[in-house]
Formats: structure tokens, C-alpha cells, sequence
């Protein structure tokens, strides 16, 4: 079976999506817990790896970086936000960097909320848009996702820019079932992203214990299906461990 550059710049983005669901802070604490996670997926045979990473700047902001790679190529991934004084995620930038069969592609979100515009930069072009509150960028939108989860929601929707256009992202929770990774068996939540493309779908499983870990996603796009699965995790500096680990602590 043939690999279209498609399917290698849509699987590579799917294993982002993951990244940037990987942990959730607890009900977007003040403190939000650091941590890192690392993954690995099978496309067509060949190997992808991928690592997540979020941290605490000095200046008070937090930072994602979100990295994968394979033999045609990586992806980069970036954002940096704050939280406002009743806690709500604030973007700041985003940026995204892929080279891919040797062809570079280079994004950058700037939110300017005083002047409620975006500048959006790819390569030398830049364009201004409108900035309406509550708009997120694809990393913090699921961060917000994670909080809402932790609330009780089963149903959301949230304004996206991606690429330089405001989207409407919609996600469901769809079962609840203990899932056998490479950590051991974890408790997890199933979310699924709702399209009006239904040859393409979107699942993630998310590690209940641990603050809504992401630990598995599988990605279906005409028929075809690829899955990325967790190695390893730790959250605030903890190692995840398994429920029977877990359940003797």
C-alpha cells in the first residue's frame, strides 16, 4: 500500500493531537504540574516517536513543546499561554514547525488580546484577524478540554484558530473502560472528536487516575487506522504507574 504525503502530514499531526492532550492541570490550578511523556506508533511499518513536554517559565507562563519523529522527516510544536486571575487559559503563541520529504513548513500565532486581533505568520506572509474572546489555539484548547473533563462534562465545543481560521472543535465522551498499555492496566475515559467528515475519526483514551493522561489514540482516515500508544509518564515529577501499582500506594 502506497503512502501519500497526505495521509504522512495528517497521521504526523494526529500524533501532535495526542501530545497536546496529554495531561491535563487539575482543575487548572494555579499551579500547574510539569511533566512529560514520551510515545511510540507503527505507520505503515515504519517507527514514529514522539515527546510531550510542559513547563513553568520564570516569568509565570507555561510552555508545550510537542515533538515527533520519523525517517521522512519532524514535526515541532509549540505554545505558550497563561492563566488569568479567574483561571482561565489565555493563549499567547503558537508555533509550528514541520520538514517533511524535505519540503519546510513554518506557522506562528501571535494573540494580541489588547488590540483583540491574531497575527498569523507563514513564512513571509502576514495576516491580521479578529480576535474573539475565548479563542484558543490547538494545544490550549484541549488543555481546556482536560478541565472540563474534570468538571463532569461528557460534551464540548470550542473556538479553535488553526492555520490562520477560526474552527469550531467538537468532542464527546463515549465510554469508560480499563485499558492495557505499556505502564499496565489504567482506568481511561474515551473521547472521540465529532466531524461532518466521516471518513475520518478521531479517539483518544485518557488515563482517569492521572489527571487525564493521554495514553492512546487511534486515528482512522479513509479506511485506513493508526494507533500511538504511551511508553512512559511522569506528572509532577511522579512516574505513572499501573492500577495495581497504584491501588497499593
Amino acid at each position: 500500500m502506497s503512502i501519500t504525503a497526505s495521509s504522512r502530514k495528517f497521521y504526523f499531526r494526529a500524533i501532535l493531537g495526542l501530545l497536546a492532550l496529554a495531561v491535563l492541570p487539575p482543575s487548572l490550578a494555579l499551579e500547574i504540574k510539569q511533566y512529560s511523556a514520551s510515545y511510540s506508533a507503527k505507520f505503515n511499518g515504519m517507527d514514529i516517536e514522539a515527546d510531550h513536554r510542559l513547563e513553568k517559565l520564570e516569568s509565570g507562563q507555561y510552555r508545550e513543546t510537542l515533538k515527533a519523529k520519523n525517517i521522512f522527516g519532524k514535526i515541532n510544536e509549540q505554545a505558550l499561554f497563561s492563566l488569568s486571575e479567574n483561571q482561565l487559559l489565555i493563549p499567547q503563541e503558537y508555533s509550528y514547525e514541520r520538514s517533511l520529504m524535505g519540503v519546510k513548513r513554518v506557522e506562528q500565532q501571535v494573540f494580541d488580546w489588547p488590540n483583540q486581533q491574531l497575527e498569523y505568520r507563514k513564512k513571509d506572509q502576514l495576516t491580521l484577524l479578529p480576535l474573539q474572546p475565548g479563542a484558543l489555539d490547538i494545544i490550549t484548547h484541549k488543555l481546556q478540554l482536560r478541565s472540563d473533563l474534570q468538571s463532569g462534562k461528557e460534551n464540548f465545543s470550542y473556538p479553535v484558530i488553526s492555520r490562520g481560521k477560526l474552527k469550531q472543535y467538537v468532542y464527546q465522551v463515549t465510554a469508560r473502560e480499563v485499558l492495557e498499555t505499556a505502564i499496565g492496566p489504567l482506568n481511561t475515559v474515551l473521547v472521540q472528536r465529532i466531524r461532518e467528515d466521516k471518513d475520518r475519526t478521531t479517539k483518544i483514551w485518557l488515563a482517569s487516575d492521572w489527571d487525564f493522561l493521554a495514553v492512546q489514540l487511534e486515528q482512522i482516515e479513509n479506511g485506513e487506522s493508526h494507533q500511538m500508544k504511551i511508553i512512559n509518564a511522569q506528572v509532577d515529577n511522579q512516574p505513572v504507574v499501573p492500577l495495581n501499582i497504584a491501588a497499593e500506594k
